[in-house]
């Protein structure tokens, strides 16, 4: 874009003329290469407004340099940015963040190699951030390229007595801290020796900052003359004493004393000084910690040969996994021992990919989940997913897929290492059939009886195949098409006569068991005292078979005469469990497994309310109904209460008695006896809060009094670690 033509550019650089604006997406990314990974390089960028948009103020944005934080580019008409660096690998991105200042533009973006000799302050973990314009003082004119053979920009500084000289003044070029010779051929001095030479200069506080000023004497000296001075940042001295050598350059640097706000450097005569003090250049730079590592670049390269293949318009820009806020939509990352970020699950489901599936996937030796369900994918699944050791989740369902499935996914799928779902492939199973309400249901059809491995084959029913089976099914024969019928006798047989029980709540008792081939589960069965009731058991045995995330406790049958339910088992106990401290031989949880219970568990009640057709309500969502494998991932559990509704123009809730947990029920179920998503979500809030503060959510012990008016208690007065769990 053009900037505004009142703009005045008589003394601009040409290219001041264009900027390129980013109106769309909120993190927008350049590519810069070829790089030779361990190299040194120097990164401007320039921002001249002009007022390209008309608006007159111009926008705040961020910056970064590969997944790091760089700085930020404040609301001026220009700014300069510069960035030393080592490089990681064979190109880093420089990327524009939209923060909600305005949309990020960008005049001009600039790439130097430089020697590794210079700025050896700098590695792969720390950068060095130009953020003060580098002065010589004595000159006239700008010093740039090819007076600095690396193109740095030394601006003039007018202030005191110049001096000058156009001999060749020696340095030490293989020293990290070099002045082009233009710089020290001038130099300022202050007009006497009882004045001190004063330099006013911005401060960086908590900042690790480092000063370099460099002096070379400019005037032969006769016998009797003395230049000798100290060097104070405010009143604490930094350097000295300084006694410039005539044509040779003198270096001093460091890390000023902390001072807030600006310093001010005085260069200060020692008693035995005859002669005013002198400088020729300085400059500033501020250690910038580069403490993120980026993706690992053969997953990277594999994600951006995906994002072209399928023209992928999500927000895949940057790197897939860093910064966390700024991850892929669809991605899910982890680390390797190396504290490299990987791929470890994908979701392109409903995303509008065409073609065949990707050979990239292959590359992503990381993946444990990849669903590609609902999109127009077509050809055969290629054997090389097989190479995926770690996949335990594969979704293909809903597109045009050919063929039989390898046979390497098929033995995977059998021995319960990967939970398979496709249809469209030649070995189709599975029964289907069209709810009396006309919703179209996907349901599963077990491969096996009582071995805790099945396939699902979730097949699509619309209205044009409703002859499959017939619309007026009772709910009696939907439960025998939708889950495995086990006998009494199975299940004294599965829990060696219901010998080990492993909890009891409102339901009835919960036993240990074991299928053949050695499967865990858990069976739960109705006591005849229970208030939830028959009911209940079948509201959660239909849902569950309709049901299936890697965050949700699986249901592999029931069983109609005894009214239980066979469950797989989650042995690590809930997560009230671990935070009340009742779970026998755990630690205590640290804040990252906190918070990636806290997502998986908010990734299983975002699939009900929006993965399923119609959105279901699970309406009892607690801190014990989170569950813990021997992985410590997170399920959610008990569905006996769980409603699904259709959601329309004419219908967002559900209107119902009153159901849930005492200290988990949104206020307003209260008044209304409405229900719907965000009923479970004040729910899911209140168990985010038990994981911060280690507190139920009523306190027995204070007068009854609910988390969240003990929380605001301490927010109001911004105690925020007296809330947190020690």
């Amino acid at each position: 874009m053009k900037v505004s033509p009142l703009t005045n550019l008589s003394n601009s650089k040409t290219y001041y003329s264009n900027v390129r604006s980013f109106p769309n997406g909120t993190r927008n990314c350049y590519t810069l290469g070829p790089l030779n990974a361990g190299s040194k390089y120097r990164v401007k960028a320039e921002f001249f407004y002009g007022n390209y948009n008309g608006i007159g103020t111009p926008a705040t944005f961020d910056l970064y340099l590969g997944v790091n934080f760089w700085t930020t580019v404040e609301s001026r008409d220009f700014s300069r940015r510069e960035i030393i660096f080592i490089a990681e690998g064979e190109s880093v991105q420089v990327c524009l963040v939209n923060t909600g200042g305005g949309a990020p533009f960008i005049s001009e973006l600039d790439l130097r190699p430089l020697p590794s000799s210079l700025y050896s302050v700098i590695s792969l973990s720390q950068a060095a951030v130009v953020s003060w314009d580098r002065r010589v003082f004595g000159a006239t004119h700008r010093i740039s390229y090819p007076e600095d053979p690396y193109d740095r920009s030394w601006y003039p500084w007018t202030a005191g007595t110049p001096v000058k000289n156009n001999g060749t003044v020696s340095q030490d070029t293989s020293s990290q801290y070099v002045a082009p010779q233009a710089a020290l051929q001038a130099a300022a001095t202050s007009s006497s020796v009882s004045e001190d030479f004063i330099i006013e200069t911005p401060g960086s506080p908590n900042v690790a900052t480092i000063w370099i000023m460099y002096f070379a004497e400019l005037q032969e000296l006769q016998p009797n003359e003395i230049r000798e001075f100290n060097i104070y940042a405010g009143n604490k001295l930094f350097q000295g004493p300084v006694s410039p050598t005539y044509m040779q350059t003198s270096v001093v640097h460091g890390e000023p004393p902390g001072l807030p706000g600006g310093l001010t450097y005085y260069l200060r005569s020692t008693s035995k000084a005859t002669l005013p003090p002198l400088v020729n250049a300085i400059e500033k730079i501020s250690l910038k910690e580069l403490p993120l590592l980026p993706t690992n670049k053969s997953e990277v390269d594999s994600m951006l040969g995906l994002k072209n293949l399928y023209l992928i318009g999500k927000n895949w820009e940057g790197d897939p996994c860093l910064p966390q806020n700024f991850i892929w939509n669809g991605v899910g990352c982890s680390l390797d021992s190396s504290k490299y970020s990987r791929i470890s699950s994908m979701d392109l489901s409903q995303s509008g990919l065409n073609g065949p599936i990707s050979p990239f996937i292959a590359n992503l030796t990381y993946l444990t989940s990849l669903d590609m369900s609902n999109n127009n994918i077509i050809g055969e699944i290629p054997s090389d997913l097989g190479k995926l050791s770690s996949l335990k989740y594969l979704n293909l369902e809903s597109n045009n897929l050919s063929g039989d499935i390898p046979q390497v996914l098929l033995e995977r799928s059998k021995n319960g290492q990967l939970e398979l779902r496709n249809n469209g492939s030649k070995e189709k199973k599975g029964y289907c059939f069209h709810c009396s309400s006309g919703l179209s249901v996907c349901c599963t059809c077990p491969s096996g009886r009582a071995n805790g491995v099945h396939y699902e084959w979730g097949l699509q029913v619309t209205k044009e195949n409703t002859n499959l089976k017939s619309s007026s099914m009772d709910e009696e024969n939907l439960l025998q098409f939708e889950s495995h019928l086990f006998s009494v006798s199975d299940l004294i047989h599965i829990t060696n006569n219901f010998q080990r029980q492993i909890g009891k709540g409102g339901f009835g008792t919960v036993y240990h068991g074991e299928l053949e081939g050695g499967v865990q589960v858990a069976i739960k069965v109705l006591s005849k005292s229970s208030t939830q009731g028959e009911k209940q058991f079948r509201a959660e045995a239909q849902l569950l078979t309709l049901v299936h995330h890697k965050h949700l406790v699986s249901l592999f049958g029931y069983c109609k005469e005894n009214l239980a339910l066979v469950y797989e088992f989650v042995p690590l106990g809930s997560l009230s469990d671990h935070l009340s401290g009742h779970f026998a031989g755990q630690n205590l949880l640290g804040w990252g497994c906190r918070l990636r219970i806290a997502l998986e568990a908010a990734e299983g009640l975002d699939y009900l309310h929006h993965g399923c057709k119609p959105p279901i309500i699970h309406r009892d969502v607690k801190a014990s109904n989170i569950l813990m494998n021997e992985n410590f991932e997170a399920k959610l559990a008990d569905f006996g209460l769980s409603r699904s509704y259709p959601q329309n123009d004419e219908k967002t809730h559900i209107s119902t008695v009153l159901a849930g947990t005492p200290g988990y029920i949104d206020p307003i179920c209260f008044q209304t006896n409405v229900t719907n998503e965000k009923t479970d979500v004040y729910s899911f809030g209140i168990v985010l809060l038990e994981l911060i503060t280690g507190k139920k959510p009523i306190a027995m012990d204070d007068q009854h009094a609910h988390i969240t008016h003990e929380v605001q208690r301490y927010l109001e007065r911004g105690d925020i670690n007296s809330i947190v769990d020690q």
